[in-house]
């Protein structure tokens, strides 16, 4: 029988954001500056990923959307 995982995410100050496991990341590369700009774009979530990417490409960056699931798949497939 397969395990299910339970993954909690918990930021730098040990507070608890979501408990799920289909929660995804959003892997943003050569975007510093626009930080506070993103950060809005995705709490309002004003934008689909497709729109964001445009946008992340035309200020020279990248963008992956990542399914934690995924990661932890990985990270314990290399333990």
């Amino acid at each position: 029988m397969k395990s299910r995982k339970l993954i909690i995410t918990v930021s730098s100050d040990d507070q608890i954001f979501d408990i799920d496991n289909k929660t995804k990341i959003y892997i943003f590369e050569n975007v510093n500056e626009y930080k506070e700009e993103l950060c809005e774009i995705l709490e309002d979530n004003k934008l689909s990923y497709l729109e964001i990417e445009t946008l992340i490409k035309s200020w020279g960056g990248k963008v992956d959307l990542v399914p934690i699931s995924l990661l932890v798949k990985k990270y314990l497939e290399k333990k």
